[in-house]
């Protein structure tokens, strides 16, 4: 039998998609939300009779993530996968010198330090297993820098799990952000154009069943678009062709420091 994932925000669009592809793939899935009705609406659909667990939650509520975590370690013996869907888009301010500070530190609790907290609580016994896999859902970076401040609680996000999967180099536990690349057919994204012009959540099944799996152990600190993921590949194709390096750490140059200042003064000038 396959692995034992956590995956958040389970009940609609592309969580519930994911869940169906861990389902598909032979996993145990354990399916949170708010949503207690629609959580189970997922786990009728799926078929997969025991191997999937319903356990709501809300997020916002810093006291339900242990709850949460230990229900769902409990649900199965363990879990191995975390997928940090779960959030919200917020109230979007039009300039970000106008976002409200209220609904700033809401749209961070769901969208941010839940998944945080969620990976602290969960980490270690995967760290002790020798297996684990840590998936951030994310956005695109014009997301990110248009709408405020659901787009910074998206690169903060994203900033941790950069951090993360350095600390846990050789742990055999990786860590990982996937998007869908585009605007997606989702309660989200229902007042802002035709669905079926849209990115359909079903994309996010083929590359979270590979960061899943045990082919993609070597492969951590990476990020993944979904709507590049070409299924005539194979699932490493797609995945080289589909990832980069996450929260921009290969587009930029490192940071300079105070070591390198002192090289720089002790140089001998050109002649």
């Amino acid at each position: 039998m396959g692995r034992v994932a956590l995956v958040t925000g389970a009940s609609s669009g592309i969580g519930r998609a994911m869940a169906l592809a861990l389902l598909e793939a032979g996993h145990r899935v354990v399916l949170s939300a708010t949503d207690a009705k629609a959580l189970e609406d997922t786990r009728q659909s799926s078929h997969a009779g025991d191997r999937a667990a319903v356990v709501p939650a809300d997020l916002s509520r810093e006291p339900e993530l242990p709850v949460l975590a230990r229900a769902a370690e409990e649900a199965f013996g363990q879990v191995d996968i975390l997928v940090n869907n779960a959030g919200v888009a917020g109230n979007p301010a039009r300039h970000p010198q106008e976002m409200d500070r209220q609904e700033m530190r809401r749209v961070f609790e769901i969208n941010t330090f839940a998944p945080i907290h969620l990976t602290q609580l969960l980490l270690q016994p995967m760290v002790r297993r020798g297996w684990g896999r840590i998936v951030f859902i994310s956005t695109s970076l014009d997301t990110m820098l248009r709408f405020m401040p659901y787009g910074m609680t998206k690169a903060a996000g994203e900033a941790f799990i950069a951090a993360l999967s350095t600390s846990l180099h050789s742990t055999g536990v990786t860590a990982n952000v996937l998007v869908p690349g585009g605007m997606t057919a989702t309660r989200m994204t229902q007042r802002r154009g035709d669905p079926g012009t849209m990115l359909q959540p079903q994309i996010m099944g083929p590359p979270i069943a590979w960061l899943a799996s045990d082919a993609s152990g070597r492969v951590t600190g990476r990020r993944f678009i979904a709507a590049r993921w070409n299924a005539a590949l194979t699932a490493e194709q797609a995945a080289q062709a589909a990832g980069s390096p996450v929260a921009w750490s290969g587009h930029s140059d490192r940071a300079i420091s105070p070591a390198d200042f002192a090289a720089t003064e002790n140089k001998p000038a050109p002649r």
